[in-house]
């Protein structure tokens, strides 16, 4: 998929603790023409997400924060929108980190340190799915 160039009109809520990896990735997707939300803990993620579920297409979601962990956030988000797409994002391998989600289909993985290039390509992807279902 050749998204170089490509602009995503869509908003997503990035949830991590890493102001620095927040920063990076506001900017970053800003300039591929998305809006873009961000919470520093799993509590301020769900309060944002509460605010603007109806405009929100992806939850960027850091699985381990001094908070709450990415499986509670997820599990607020869902009980908010059963419909909310998520992506993980952990140091943690794939597999483990799935395994806490019991195969949920609303869930993609992607582990840190990312790729940008991944990151808005899996984006790309779920936006493309959502537009379809």
């Amino acid at each position: 998929m050749m998204l170089s160039n490509t602009q995503l009109a869509s908003t997503v809520l990035v949830i991590d603790d890493q102001e620095t990896l927040l920063t990076v990735v506001l900017d970053m997707l800003t300039a591929k023409g998305m809006n873009v939300l961000t919470a520093r803990s799993g509590r301020e993620g769900i309060r944002v997400f509460q605010e603007n579920a109806q405009t929100i297409d992806v939850v960027l979601l850091d699985m381990k924060m001094p908070d709450l962990n990415g499986d509670e956030v997820f599990a607020e988000l869902e009980a908010l929108d059963p419909k909310v797409r998520v992506i993980i994002t952990t140091g943690y391998e794939e597999r483990e980190a799935l395994a806490r989600f019991n195969g949920q289909q609303k869930v993609a993985f992607i582990q840190k340190p990312y790729r940008f290039k991944i990151l808005v390509e899996m984006i790309a992807a779920i936006l493309a799915e959502k537009h379809v279902v």
